[in-house]
């Protein structure tokens, strides 16, 4: 492994970890509501990436925003709405459920890139899919007997959102500048809340910091370090050692907060995560063979 390829990978995993906190952010919270969970995890990652682009973009920067353009804003709008999705799936159901469902975002968007782009879908990949529908049905039904459904279903719709996002990007035939894409999603998210969730200053100091904290730490950093690992590392490498997130982020709940995923949970998502490093492992080797 090269110097390059090395810094990448810790570049990454730091990325990982970075994301990995989302559910122990939110159990720390003392009870506030979705809409304004929203809005100060947003208010947080604003003012981190302003800063950070203010920095690294000086005068540039509105031309930055500016120069996503209508297919960048529509990306931002639908990461904007994984946000809600997001906090509300983790609020209400387990985070173990919540991430392995949300770790399907590849295959879905493979079939969304294969109706709107006519891009094929490779038979290892419709295997994995296959192992993935299993994956889930194991999951939701056991949410089913459990609880309820919303929960799952928003974390699904989470993945659903980021599949359309990948794919509105790449209809535009350009690369996305990540950073002042989430700048943007964060944004949306954060005037939609504000309204929906008035008034926000019923919330307490403390769920205000660590919200903020979250948007820093959890978002903000997760996006950074992933944008300068994409320098060093392959697509592919940078999927797989993403998937590090969906497996440290109920192992941190679970080991301070107790939060044990079902028997039923650990199986269905043993089978995505499977069926994800599979998809991977086999295409990175065909394509380095």
């Amino acid at each position: 492994m090269s110097a390059s390829s090395a810094r990448g990978v810790a570049i990454m995993v730091a990325a990982s970890v970075a994301w990995s906190t989302s559910g122990l952010f939110v159990r720390a919270l003392d009870g506030t509501g979705a809409w304004a969970m929203v809005f100060w995890r947003s208010i947080g990652m604003i003012l981190f990436l302003g800063a950070y682009m203010l920095w690294r973009y000086r005068r540039d920067t509105f031309a930055k925003i500016v120069g996503l353009g209508g297919a960048g804003f529509a990306a931002a709008a639908l990461l904007a709405s994984t946000f809600f999705f997001f906090l509300y799936a983790v609020s209400v159901t387990t985070v173990a459920t919540a991430l392995f469902l949300m770790s399907t975002s590849p295959f879905w968007a493979a079939v969304v890139a294969r109706v709107v782009l006519g891009e094929p879908l490779a038979a290892r990949t419709l295997a994995a899919i296959a192992a993935c529908i299993v994956g889930v049905t194991i999951m939701v039904g056991d949410a089913l007997e459990f609880g309820s459904v919303l929960g799952p279903l928003s974390a699904l719709c989470v993945s659903i959102c980021f599949a359309f996002q990948i794919t509105v990007i790449r209809k535009a035939g350009g690369k996305a500048d990540m950073v002042p894409s989430v700048l943007v999603a964060g944004l949306l998210s954060a005037a939609l809340a504000l309204p929906l969730g008035w008034p926000l200053l019923d919330t307490g100091l403390h769920d205000i910091l660590v919200l903020m904290a979250m948007g820093v730490i959890q978002l903000g950093c997760g996006c950074l370090l992933m944008t300068i690992a994409t320098r060093h590392l392959s697509a592919a490498d940078v999927g797989l050692l993403a998937l590090l997130e969906t497996m440290l982020g109920p192992l941190w709940v679970w080991l301070v907060f107790a939060e044990r995923p079902s028997d039923a949970t650990l199986l269905g998502g043993a089978i995505i995560l499977g069926a994800l490093v599979a998809n991977e492992v086999v295409g990175l080797r065909r394509r380095v063979g």
